[in-house]
């Protein structure tokens, strides 16, 4: 007798077809919101625009042409995101209930099967939609006579990637957690790591050194960008038809031409989440089952998520409580002590399942100590930082941001100047400036006639490094005549009329005036009577001939100290009966502008003998 014995094949697909139909199947009311959304948005509506277009001619193409490429990626950013981490906890549910998990773990199918099986399910939820999509559209354009095969392209191109990219990132996630809840927080602060934590550090150095401006992480800001995809693609992706420029004398062009960015940022998120995907396969096939209903499931990732809880929640909070009860640097420390002892403990009742955990104290005590530590670095500035001013001889250039002290109203009230090696006497008075602004820590001061002023000023050093540093400094007419001091830099500062020439602009509109294509093509003067609250007259243009004795004018009258005059130690407020300005305009062929405004004071006795001959 001839017996045979069956047995049950093992499965050692990386496919299950049965999983992915029940998959499919069972979570299709999220596809079908999905799809729902689209059919809305691109077919029917361009249903609508057919229907319009029998009446009046135009609304298809508006459609094709416009609605298409330029409003449609925008929209697919804002479904992408929310349906991305949806569909990744749809597919991966199995993973956050111990039955479910124990189910599927048991199912004759390798790991590897059923990772791809479920991501491909998920996967199909957002892009066989946008196929169906893209027909029905193009059969609406076809019936309507308005195709546009780019603009459609470039919509599914855009689409397809950010879904692809987003609801990988969602899976990425979904490695890291046994708790459904879990996973759309873990996303969401993935998505915005990069751009929270560069925050957060520009926060505390903010509030802990004096001087500090910013400009420090200027550098990252790029790598910031991009690791922040939903703003990097909201910035990146565009598309717009339009019609091409013509140069005068050439007939005009009929065809619309599409303009296109961003496929190349696309096709990066592309590449990073076939990485992603990679890591996320590798995660699944070494995940403990037993994990679901964990907040966090991967053992290393425990600690992070711990002590990264405590400090967020420290300097976010702690910042926080200290503006109601009280800015000082003693409140803010205690403030952060506090919130990151109570970060700590919640994200270990987290990780625990229970409020019984006060006993561990020593991870605790790690996180005090952390602050203590940041809190003794700052607090002492064992860096130098606060204190550290170049001395003029190390310093290449500066730039110069937004210093002011004195208002007339015109363009010479901030200064936003570059200096370099040409402007020695001005670099070394503004090290001046720094210094008696890093003096002034603490302030504002006492008694009557301070002036608060800005200035932020970033040093190229010949060494090849920059500094940057940003101050509300105090100026006050006492102390003007105090050399050394803020107050006498500024003074200084104010009486250089070859520096103020230039913060005025006055420089590049002659050095431009100077060009064989650039010319003076006009000077508009205002004058307004404010003790009568009238026009003294209508604004009066000035050309040629008349806007060149205007310039010339002005010159002799600044440079001779009667016009753009500022002051600490006297002369004139900001009243004034009399609001007389003048504007130099300069352009070239090409259409380049330079603009220059600047307040006609009452000692302008030059601009003003030539404003009344020419008004005479």
């Amino acid at each position: 007798m001839k017996w045979e014995v069956r047995t049950m094949r093992s499965g050692t697909s990386f496919f299950d077809w049965t999983v992915f139909k029940k998959t499919v199947c069972r979570f299709w009311p999220l596809w079908g919101a999905y799809f729902a959304v689209w059919l809305v948005m691109l077919p029917l509506n361009g249903l609508m625009f057919l229907q319009m277009d029998q009446h009046n001619t135009g609304y298809m193409e508006d459609f094709a042409f416009h609605m298409v490429p330029e409003a449609a990626p925008e929209l697919a950013l804002q479904l992408t995101l929310v349906f991305g981490v949806l569909a990744a906890m749809a597919v991966f549910s199995h993973l956050y209930n111990p039955r479910s998990a124990n189910f599927f773990g048991g199912l004759p199918v390798r790991r590897e099967g059923l990772f791809l099986t479920h991501y491909l399910a998920g996967l199909a939820f957002l892009v066989v939609p946008n196929l169906v999509i893209f027909l029905l559209t193009l059969l609406v354009e076809l019936a309507g006579g308005a195709v546009c095969w780019q603009g459609l392209g470039f919509w599914l191109g855009v689409s397809c990637g950010e879904c692809l990219f987003f609801y990988t990132l969602a899976v990425f996630c979904a490695m890291f957690t046994g708790h459904i809840l879990a996973l759309p927080a873990f996303y969401g602060v993935v998505n915005i790591l990069a751009y929270g934590l560069m925050s957060l550090f520009q926060m505390t150095m903010m509030a802990f050194y004096y001087g500090y401006s910013g400009n420090g992480a200027y550098p990252w800001y790029s790598a910031v960008e991009w690791l922040t995809p939903a703003y990097q693609l909201n910035n990146q992706v565009y598309g717009m038809y339009s019609y091409p420029a013509v140069r005068v004398g050439e007939p005009e062009l009929t065809e619309r031409v599409l303009t296109t960015r961003g496929m190349g940022a696309v096709g990066i998120y592309v590449l990073a989440a076939l990485v992603l995907a990679a890591c996320a396969f590798f995660l699944y096939r070494a995940r403990r089952m037993e994990s679901a209903g964990d907040v966090v499931s991967v053992k290393a990732m425990r600690p992070v998520f711990k002590y990264g809880v405590a400090v967020c929640v420290g300097l976010v909070f702690g910042y926080g409580s200290s503006w109601f009860l009280g800015r000082g640097e003693a409140t803010l420390m205690a403030s952060m002590v506090i919130w990151g002892l109570i970060g700590y403990f919640a994200a270990q009742m987290l990780l625990d399942k229970s409020f019984r955990v006060f006993h561990k104290w020593k991870g605790a005590a790690a996180v005090t100590g952390v602050f203590v530590v940041m809190f003794l670095v700052v607090g002492f500035d064992l860096t130098g930082y606060e204190t550290r001013v170049p001395e003029a001889a190390q310093v290449e250039g500066v730039y110069l941001n937004g210093l002011r002290a004195d208002t007339l109203g015109d363009d010479g009230d901030y200064i936003y100047l570059n200096l370099g090696e040409d402007d020695q006497a001005v670099i070394e008075l503004l090290t001046v400036l720094h210094r008696g602004a890093v003096e002034q820590r603490g302030w504002p001061p006492k008694g009557e006639g301070w002036i608060s002023s800005y200035l932020e000023l970033t040093y190229t050093l010949k060494d090849g490094s920059t500094l940057s540093r940003r101050y509300n400094p105090w100026f006050n007419a006492g102390e003007a005549r105090q050399e050394g001091t803020a107050s006498w830099a500024m003074e200084q500062l104010l009486k250089d009329r070859e520096f103020y020439w230039k913060v005025y602009g006055f420089d590049s509109l002659e050095e431009n005036l100077a060009k064989p294509d650039w010319r003076l093509s006009e000077v508009e003067y205002d004058n307004y009577d404010y003790e009568a609250n009238y026009d003294r007259g209508p604004t009066q243009y000035y050309y040629g001939e008349d806007a060149q004795a205007l310039l010339a004018a002005v010159k002799e009258d600044f440079f001779a100290g009667r016009i753009g005059v500022r002051t600490l130690t006297g002369g004139d407020d900001n009243t004034r009966q009399y609001d007389r300005t003048l504007r130099f305009k300069a352009e070239n062929g090409e259409g380049y502008l330079n603009r220059v405004r600047i307040f006609v004071q009452d000692s302008a006795s030059s601009t003003l003998a030539v404003l009344e001959r020419l008004e005479g």
